[in-house]
C-alpha cells in the first residue's frame, strides 16, 4: 500500500472519530460534515489503486469513484451512494440552516463512514483500524 492511502486511511478514521465526538455533544450537522470526509479520505485511498492523480473536487472523486468502483462491482455499488449521499447531507449541514440534522442522521452517515473505512481495510489489506465498535452509541448524558 502506498504512503498516500495510508495517510488518507488514518485521516478517515480520525474523522470518523470526530464526528462521534461531534454528534456525542449534539452538533450534528458538524457530525455529518466529519462523516462525508471520512469517506472522502476512503474513496481517495482506493482510487489510488487505480490512478495516480486524484481531483480537488469532492464532486469528481465522488464521480471517479463510481466509475472505477461502484459502476464495475456490485460490492462497492452501495458506497458510491453512501458517497453521494454524504456530499448532499454535508451540503445541508454546512448551508441549510432551517432543517438541523438530528441524532438518527449523524449516527447513519457515521456508520456509513465506518463500513467503508472497514471495506478499504479489507480491499486494501492494511491494518488501520475503525474509531469504535460497529454501532455508535450517542445517547444523552444524564
Amino acid at each position: 500500500m502506498k504512503s498516500e492511502q495510508k495517510q488518507r486511511l488514518y485521516n478517515s478514521k480520525e474523522n470518523i472519530k470526530s464526528a462521534q465526538l461531534l454528534a456525542h455533544s449534539h452538533f450534528y450537522d458538524i457530525a455529518i460534515s466529519r462523516a462525508y470526509y471520512a469517506m472522502l479520505y476512503v474513496a481517495e485511498a482506493l482510487l489510488l489503486e487505480q490512478t495516480a492523480t486524484i481531483p480537488t473536487q469532492n464532486e469528481a472523486v465522488n464521480s471517479l469513484f463510481m466509475e472505477h468502483f461502484s459502476e464495475s462491482s456490485p460490492l462497492f455499488q452501495p458506497y458510491g451512494t453512501y458517497l453521494q449521499d454524504g456530499l448532499k447531507a454535508r451540503l445541508r449541514a454546512d448551508y441549510c440552516h432551517a432543517n438541523k440534522a438530528t441524532l438518527a442522521d449523524a449516527k447513519q452517515h457515521i456508520n456509513r463512514a465506518k463500513a467503508f473505512l472497514d471495506l478499504a481495510k479489507h480491499y486494501l489489506r492494511t491494518d488501520v483500524v475503525t474509531a469504535a465498535p460497529a454501532e455508535v452509541s450517542l445517547g444523552r448524558r444524564g
